[in-house]
């Protein structure tokens, strides 16, 4: 006896000849995009003829007896990401819950996609390790499938979440270095813009620091990356941190500091200066963001700031098991926030003031 095989909605996705996202967004009946009526009638004739039954019209199993949860992340090339992603199978093991990967490169089509299968599938939960910028249809989502986001405080956002203060964690840094009489310094980082708006914190926090004192600077050293060059390139934030920091030492300067946007840029700043042959932190000191493990290596001592990787993780997490198990109500917003603070390596140190100064 054969098994008549499920039409899913890949199935029709690939006849119809449009995206998975498009024919679940028609077939699901979202409001808040828009296609052509040739579009629309195709996608539901085309599930009609394969006889294609949408998941969302079946009867919803409990949530507590399903053991399934999407990990939404922009990379896993960052070891800040890998490392919250491990952090959360770990506490998800410890419940017997199954988790799948899934990575954007910051493409919000993508968390389109993603959001749309977790629904497909009938996902017990999903945990997004970054600022999502599909908001309005996370939030529509988060009302059938528990949601918990890690990321940058925002209270806009209608879903659990635990926080980072990175404005704070810039202002840390802009203390440090101010601090050592570093009065001049470089910002280096990948793009800077509302999608990532952590990096665009970071920067505003040392900005205002350095904003409060006379005869200072924070001159920016930024390049745009797309999420097809984040995809394709797994080491490209060391590379824009040396590139960058190549283009930074050609100009004349009084550059004594160099702030890295986070440690995966740190590391190529560091690469720079030693093939240029400066010292750190004798000639330039360098300081980063996410206190990674490789920061803590002997040939690399790099001064950063603490962000809780592994704790922010299982804390999403736990957060999320209680909603999936119905021990919290979905109503009730939950976040929780974490406090930074700086670890000192020897990739910083006091200004040293040359003849030439």
């Amino acid at each position: 006896m054969t098994t008549k095989k499920r039409i899913t909605l890949e199935d029709v996705s690939r006849s119809a000849g449009v995206s998975l996202s498009t024919a679940s967004m028609i077939l699901n009946g979202r409001s808040d995009v828009s296609f052509s009526p040739t579009t629309v009638q195709n996608v539901r004739h085309t599930a009609e003829v394969l006889g294609y039954r949408s998941p969302a019209k079946h009867k919803a199993r409990p949530l507590s007896s399903r053991k399934l949860v999407l990990i939404v992340s922009p990379n896993i090339g960052n070891a800040y990401y890998s490392n919250m992603i491990q952090a959360i199978q770990q506490a998800a093991e410890q419940h017997g819950v199954s988790t799948l990967i899934f990575t954007t490169y910051r493409a919000s089509g993508k968390e389109d996609e993603i959001l749309d299968m977790a629904m497909d599938m009938g996902a017990s939960g999903i945990v997004f390790t970054m600022m999502p910028q599909s908001v309005l249809f996370l939030e529509k989502v988060n009302r059938s499938i528990p949601i918990v986001v890690i990321g940058d405080r925002n209270t806009s956002l209608n879903v659990d979440t635990v926080e980072l203060d990175n404005y704070s964690a810039g202002m840390l840094v802009g203390r440090h270095m101010l601090g050592l009489g570093h009065r001049h310094i470089a910002f280096i980082s990948t793009t800077l813009n509302n999608v990532n708006a952590m990096r665009v914190r970071r920067l505003d926090g040392v900005r205002a620091v350095y904003s409060q004192e006379p005869d200072t600077s924070v001159q920016v050293f930024t390049r745009d990356i797309t999420p097809l060059e984040e995809l394709n390139d797994i080491g490209i934030e060391h590379r824009v941190g040396y590139e960058l920091t190549m283009e930074c030492l050609k100009r004349p300067s009084r550059i004594s500091g160099i702030v890295a946007v986070n440690d995966s840029v740190a590391y190529g700043v560091l690469d720079a200066l030693a093939e240029k042959g400066f010292l750190v932190p004798e000639d330039y000191s360098v300081c980063g963001f996410d206190n990674l493990s490789a920061s803590h290596l002997w040939n690399v001592g790099l001064t950063s700031v603490e962000h809780h990787i592994e704790e922010k993780g299982r804390n999403a997490f736990h957060i999320l098991y209680e909603r999936m198990t119905g021990d919290s109500a979905p109503n009730n917003i939950t976040r929780v926030e974490f406090t930074h603070h700086l670890l000192e390596n020897r990739s910083t140190a006091p200004f040293r003031q040359t003849e030439e100064e």
